[in-house]
């Protein structure tokens, strides 16, 4: 009896070996592998280039003060909204009104003498005119001997006196008019520095920087508030220079901010960049929103797709089915049990969708060619279709 034991457990193993031999070639040979299928449809298959980027604003602003002073007043602050000429910020302006102040009287002293000039010519006129009266006057007499040679050479004397005294006087009035003009370029100069001593906005837009406070000494360039306009905000963002040929001012697009990822907001191309990033190979590509959210932040992270192309009611597939075999594309159908490879030509090729041209027809099925972490379908293989929603699985 023990010796048929002995000679039984060889078999047992043997066979044991042979069936997982076999358990391992069907597994590895025969098991049908399990694979999803797709139904060719009919829809609309949209082209898009995908970008990331942030919000940004056409026009950006460092306000400053073009004159150097006590900060005063800073009437804003960072997230304010601003209007076009509103008052921001203001220095200390005594100084400056002081020296308006001064400029004026000086303006006002200039015209004074001006008007003292001007009697004076009056006067020089006048006098002027009785000496020319007086010497016509002297010659005529002369003429008929009732006046001696002195006299008129006295005559002619006062005359010239006469005539040199309004000279005198026209060229003090032509001094004087310089002079008025001077203390009024002086008092145009101090009113503009005294205008200087407040700064207002340049534009409609937002306060997204305070760069100074009240009491800091502000000089000429140092930005006091950093000012962003409001009127054009877009997605600002970096798209792959392969898109380049298809990209178009006014295409619209889809951005969706980083904050609010569930939140689709429409936009349009508005700028395409001229210079690819020689380390990337992306340009910047502006997209205006078509209406901007009230709670944009400026800098914030954004994705956006720019619709490149669109097809209505293509023969399309889940571009996740496209397969590449012996570097001809195509797509895995079920032949029997088995996949099989077929060559299809494609079309317009969109982010979930491609368009079929020609190889396949509506209502055919197409295979997924994933079929695990790293692995691809092959050609021949033994497949079984995963089930559908509310099917059950194809043996």
């Amino acid at each position: 009896m023990t010796n048929r034991r002995l000679r039984v457990r060889p078999i047992i193993a043997g066979v044991a070996t042979v069936l997982g031999i076999a358990a391992a070639i069907y597994y590895a040979v025969l098991r049908p592998v399990e694979v999803r299928s797709h139904p060719v449809i009919r829809e609309t298959v949209v082209v898009e280039a995908l970008g990331t980027g942030s919000v940004e604003s056409r026009q950006m602003a460092s306000v400053s003060f073009e004159v150097t002073g006590r900060v005063k007043m800073i009437h804003v602050d960072q997230g304010d909204r601003v209007t076009k000429g509103q008052l921001l910020a203001a220095i200390d302006d005594s100084t400056f009104r002081a020296e308006v102040a001064l400029a004026e009287q000086q303006v006002e002293l200039a015209k004074s003498t001006s008007r003292r000039l001007d009697a004076d010519i009056s006067r020089a006129e006048a006098v002027r005119q009785g000496a020319v009266d007086g010497l016509e006057r002297i010659r005529a007499l002369a003429g008929r001997g009732a006046a001696s040679k002195e006299d008129l050479d006295v005559a002619e004397e006062r005359m010239k006196i006469a005539t040199a005294e309004l000279s005198r006087a026209r060229a003090a009035q032509l001094e004087a008019g310089q002079a008025i003009a001077a203390a009024a370029r002086r008092f145009d100069r101090t009113q503009a520095d005294l205008d200087r001593a407040i700064v207002q906005s340049p534009f409609d837009g937002v306060v997204v920087r305070r760069e100074r406070e009240v009491g800091d000494v502000a000089v000429p360039g140092a930005a006091v508030l950093r000012l962003a306009a409001t009127d054009t905000v877009w997605a600002s963002a970096w798209v792959d220079e392969t898109y380049l040929g298809s990209l178009e001012v006014g295409l619209p697009a889809r951005i969706v901010l980083r904050s609010e990822p569930e939140r689709v907001l429409p936009g349009t191309v508005s700028r395409i960049g001229r210079e690819v990033d020689r380390e990337t190979r992306e340009l910047l590509v502006d997209v205006a929103f078509d209406a901007a959210p009230e709670t944009l932040v400026l800098g914030q992270r954004v994705d956006l797709w720019i619709e490149l192309a669109r097809a209505s009611a293509a023969l399309c597939i889940p571009s996740g089915s496209v397969a590449q075999v012996g570097g001809r594309e195509g797509v895995f159908v079920l032949d029997g049990s088995r996949a099989s490879f077929r060559p299809v030509e494609f079309g317009r090729r969109g982010r979930e969708l491609v368009e079929v041209v020609r190889g396949l027809s509506e209502g055919d099925v197409v295979l997924d060619p994933s079929i695990g972490r790293a692995k691809s379908l092959k050609g021949g293989e033994r497949v079984r279709l995963l089930a559908q929603p509310n099917e059950e699985a194809t043996p």
